[in-house]
């Protein structure tokens, strides 16, 4: 822990919070995607398959705007890439919830 702290006091605090909470967030993201992986291999639930996306692409997201927060990643395409990630989570999102399913029989089954 000693060599630690000389190095966080040279950073600003505002830039340790952010980084924990990219941490934190991705972290989160990533055990939904396995609890929807779960989930849909269970329940067999097509509409799981919108949400198990759009947590992946969350993930991802996330990652991405770490490492460029980190190591101050500045490629041009950035600026279309995290709009268009941010967009195509939430059309997933929106699919998963109107897209009428056919729950599978085993579901009923299996209580």
């Amino acid at each position: 822990m000693q060599f630690i702290e000389p190095l966080i006091q040279q950073i600003p605090i505002n830039d340790v919070i952010e980084a924990l909470l990219y941490a934190a967030g991705t972290v989160l993201s990533a055990i939904l995607v396995a609890l929807s992986i779960s989930a849909y291999r269970r329940s067999g639930l097509k509409k799981l398959q919108y949400a198990v996306i759009a947590f992946s692409l969350f993930c991802g997201f996330l990652i991405y705007e770490n490492l460029e927060n980190l190591f101050g990643i500045d490629n041009p395409y950035t600026d279309i890439i995290i709009p268009s990630m941010g967009l195509a989570i939430l059309v997933f999102f929106f699919i998963a919830v109107i897209k009428k399913g056919v729950i599978d029989k085993k579901l009923f089954y299996n209580q």
